[in-house]
């Protein structure tokens, strides 16, 4: 029993030797663990020798040098800068369309109650009904609208037409 719970007591040493460091365990487990990894390592020189080569290797690769080729840093310096570019501009014209969104509304607004009340004042004076004045207020509202749809409908069509017939 004792042999089995001594491997486990190994395994769990150089699990945590594994981790590499304190950063690595759970806030309710870091207290304890590194403690028992210290007292596992003052009594057990097999575990005290895996840490010691273990760090040693990480200190020898710490120490090589890494250098990338000046075109792969170039290259992503440039490309760094152009996305930051590019996020700039993406923002710049995201306000600048919620702006003018937020414009066009209010002068929606405004002009459709200033037609609304020119609508009825003319009614008013023609005597008419108020369905017909209301019916006159919503086409000539819902105008515009209509014919710049048949417009560009009319464009995309004749596109097509010239498009599909060309022989070249």
């Amino acid at each position: 029993m004792n042999i089995i719970a001594n491997g486990d007591a190994h395994a769990r040493a150089r699990k945590l030797i594994a981790l590499a460091g304190p950063e690595q365990f759970s806030a309710a487990d870091q207290p304890s663990s590194v403690a028992w990894l210290a007292a596992h390592l003052e009594t057990c020189a097999a575990c005290r020798t895996v840490a010691e080569n273990i760090a040693g290797t990480i200190h020898g690769l710490c120490a090589i040098p890494i250098a990338a080729e000046r075109s792969l840093v170039s290259t992503t310096q440039m490309r760094v800068r152009r996305r930051a570019l590019e996020l700039r501009r993406h923002r710049e014209r995201v306000w600048l369309v919620s702006i003018s969104c937020s414009v066009v509304t209010l002068c929606a607004l405004l002009s459709t109650a200033a037609l609304w009340r020119g609508f009825a004042w003319l009614g008013a004076r023609a005597q008419l009904a108020s369905s017909v004045w209301q019916l006159g207020f919503l086409v000539f509202c819902v105008m515009p609208a209509l014919v710049a749809a048949i417009l560009l409908l009319a464009k995309d069509t004749h596109l097509a037409d010239h498009t599909g017939s060309y022989q070249g």
